[in-house]
């Protein structure tokens, strides 16, 4: 190729060199052109979907703050008979308030019954008792219920059921022994027969105690802690009733057996004191938990009467000293053979109960429930309301647990463990 042309070929590449990269700047500004109107776009968008975030979040506190309102303060379609009771006792409340501070308009508003002095000849009388003022002393005096407890030491389950099933094992007959190899001929004789097992199933209902009483539309305005004793007096009453229930109860009268009338009598099988000991209200309760752990239970707990508390502190020897065996440990917590010793009046004098309370349970359906109805019967006629408390439940001792617990008289088992005299 000649210079010339040479030269002409490469101003033309020249130029086409140019050419190409204007062309690729203007790509590149129509691209930052487009970029930029993008992300222009994608603002707009973003800013458009904040806003309509920041709306929803406005409505969602506005409604949670009407939610927080209508907990706090009930329409007056869904108020309970304990708010309405509450409300009219702040209003009388806020009117004794405003007497104080408003002076002798507010007092006029409000009205006060006064019993007012007549005049005579003589003297100036009164004709009520309502002068001064009264005071009341704060509370109800009353006389004191024993202190349910049965449900505090035995266990307790919650049943979703009508019905609680179990399995136990009815019969077992131990034949084992010792054999020769390839035999059933047993080392000292004999021959292993089978072994037997028998199983059964059991089961126990719920049942259902109720309490209620009647009370006046009057009584419930005038007196503002009435509704209050009423929960605590039927709640008293219910547990009394199922305290009585669990400890001697019968599946005759509460659907179900009580600790006490399931228990195993005491017996000593001619196991008595030495000679010459004079037995006492100590040793027949360490015979009696002894019988439990020969049963192969272990005893927490000795149910007894005050006074048969009380005669074991103050037991005394032939010289009136007062004799605390090292099996007894006395003060908060009162003690046999390691064994706390509850009192509890439900207990006949003169018999104890011992066992391993965690035996017994008691399967509850239904909690305490209280309620108040204004529609039973005439109630609404006479103005009066019905106030209810209702629960569901039952207790398991199971058949293979009646010798968890032992019963019986001081005098009976006093008797069975006094060694007999040998003419």
């Amino acid at each position: 190729m000649e210079k010339k042309e040479l030269l002409e070929a490469l101003a033309e590449h020249g130029k086409a060199i140019e050419l190409k990269n204007q062309e690729i700047k203007d790509a590149v500004d129509t691209a930052k052109k487009e970029s930029a109107d993008e992300i222009k776009s994608l603002k707009d968008e973003l800013s458009e979907m904040e806003k309509t975030r920041d709306v929803m979040q406005k409505q969602l506190d506005e409604l949670d703050i009407e939610i927080q309102k209508v907990r706090k303060e009930p329409t007056q379609g869904v108020k309970t008979f304990a708010s309405e009771l509450k409300e009219q006792l702040t209003k009388e409340s806020e009117a004794l308030v405003g007497m104080k501070s408003g002076g002798k308009k507010a007092v006029k508003e409000l009205q006060f019954e006064m019993k007012s002095f007549l005049e005579s000849a003589n003297a100036s009388i009164t004709t009520g008792s309502l002068l001064p003022t009264p005071q009341f002393e704060v509370g109800v005096h009353k006389a004191p219920d024993r202190m349910p407890y049965l449900m505090d030491i035995i266990s307790t389950g919650i049943a979703n059921s009508l019905t609680i099933y179990w399995t136990q094992r009815k019969t077992r007959t131990d034949n084992s022994g010792f054999v020769t190899e390839g035999t059933q001929t047993t080392v000292a004789g004999g021959s292993v027969t089978q072994t037997v097992l028998g199983y059964e199933t059991d089961s126990a209902t719920m049942q259902n105690i109720l309490a209620f009483i009647k009370v006046s539309n009057n009584s419930i305005d005038d007196i503002d802690w009435l509704l209050s004793e009423i929960q605590t007096e039927l709640l008293t009453l219910m547990a009394l009733k199922l305290d009585a229930a669990l400890l001697s109860g019968t599946v005759a009268v509460n659907g179900f057996d009580g600790i006490l009338t399931s228990a195993t009598a005491f017996s000593a099988g001619g196991d008595t004191l030495d000679d010459g000991i004079t037995p006492n209200k100590f040793d027949a309760l360490v015979y009696a938990l002894n019988q439990v752990r020969v049963a192969h239970f272990n005893p927490d707990y000795v149910v007894l009467h005050p006074s048969d508390l009380r005669d074991l502190k103050l037991t005394r020897d032939d010289r009136g000293a007062y004799m605390l065996p090292p099996t007894m440990a006395i003060g908060n917590n009162v003690s046999v053979d390691g064994v706390r010793v509850i009192a509890n009046t439900g207990m006949t004098q003169g018999t104890y109960l011992v066992g391993d309370f965690s035996k017994a349970k008691f399967w509850m359906r239904k909690g305490m429930d209280l309620k108040i109805w204004d529609q039973n019967e005439d109630d609404a006629e006479n103005m009066l309301k019905t106030v209810t408390l209702y629960m569901r439940g039952t207790l398991v001792v199971k058949d293979n647990d009646t010798t968890a617990f032992v019963t019986d008289t001081f005098s009976d088992t006093i008797t069975e463990i006094t060694p007999v005299v040998q003419n």
